[in-house]
């Protein structure tokens, strides 16, 4: 009688597993037959954690602005250029304020004229970031190790001045930039400082202390130096006795590029880019912010992404 029991207790058990499987198998069918069939959009996939360079090799643009697969990479348009301007002053690192330069003329053939030393050079510890200005019919730059050196446009060596402060030690800093109006140099350097010299001797006019280093490119116009510090401030200097008209604060942050780019000023305005990024636009003699915009872009799950700063000066076009 017990083996009897057990054996319809089995019998019972698995009908109803069983029932259930069928049960759950028509379920299935049922759903499956009333949901539709995903529709799976045209196109050439691109990884997303692909480099720009990459994904553009595949990409191109037609006519009208739109983003085609067919359309070529390189392609051949017509541009219209100015007249040539055969440039006598190249004041700033960018040739003006604006950091904007008429089509500067070049001639067709080039030759090998003249090179001298002008100090220091590049190594692991330090870099040359200043671009050389012309300015009277002189040449400056500034070398890896904050000496400048003013030459004449045949080569000929007119002065030279270490601005190491008296305070730090040579060697201690790195980078800065030039920019020249009238006859004054204007010179930032790693040591947080902003130097005004005599352009035709070299000689020492005023210092400004920036509290942090500077080693971007000065802009200056109608006596005003403008200079965006490493510590994200914007800094307008009077350009007569060094003395700090206004300062412009931006966002903080924790790394940015050796060299910094330098503010475009135009009549009216000055831009200041700054380490975390951000573009901000100020009236040049008031410094009254008038607008603000991050540009930076970047890419998750690469190392680069953290660094946030703005690598190419900006450029007022009209």
């Amino acid at each position: 009688m017990n083996i009897e029991h057990k054996n319809k207790q089995l019998k019972g058990d698995n009908t109803m597993k069983l029932t259930r499987i069928f049960a759950g198998v028509a379920i299935a069918a049922l759903l499956a037959g009333c949901s539709q069939k995903e529709e799976i959009l045209p196109g050439k996939r691109l990884d997303l954690r692909a480099p720009l360079d990459q994904a553009a090799a595949t990409d191109g643009a037609n006519t009208d602005g739109a983003v085609t697969p067919d359309a070529p990479v390189n392609r051949a348009v017509p541009i219209k250029l100015p007249a040539p301007v055969n440039h006598a002053q190249w004041t700033h690192r960018y040739g003006s304020p604006e950091h904007r330069i008429t089509h500067p003329a070049l001639g067709a053939s080039l030759s090998h004229v003249w090179n001298v030393s002008i100090g220091a050079g590049d190594s692991r510890k330090y870099r040359i970031t200043a671009d050389p200005v012309v300015a009277a019919g002189r040449v400056f730059t500034l070398d890896a190790q904050a000496t400048v050196m003013a030459h004449s446009t045949s080569g000929a060596k007119i002065w030279s001045r270490d601005i190491t402060p008296v305070t730090d030690r040579d060697g201690d800093a790195s980078g800065g930039g030039l920019a020249v109006e009238g006859n004054t140099l204007y010179v930032t350097s790693g040591f947080g400082e902003l130097v005004a010299l005599d352009a035709a001797t070299g000689a020492e006019r005023w210092v400004q202390k920036l509290d942090a280093p500077a080693t971007g490119s000065p802009a200056v116009r109608d006596g005003i130096v403008y200079v965006t510090s490493r510590d994200s401030r914007g800094w307008a200097i009077d350009a007569s006795n060094g003395r700090i008209k206004w300062e412009l604060q931006a966002a903080p942050t924790p790394s940015v590029m050796v060299g910094g780019t330098a503010p475009a000023v135009s009549d009216k305005f000055v831009v200041f880019p700054y380490g975390s990024g951000e573009l901000v636009a100020a009236f040049r003699k008031g410094g009254v912010r008038v607008w603000a915009s991050f540009v930076s872009g970047k890419r998750r799950g690469r190392a680069y992404a953290e660094i946030t700063d703005i690598t190419g000066d900006p450029v007022i076009d009209g």
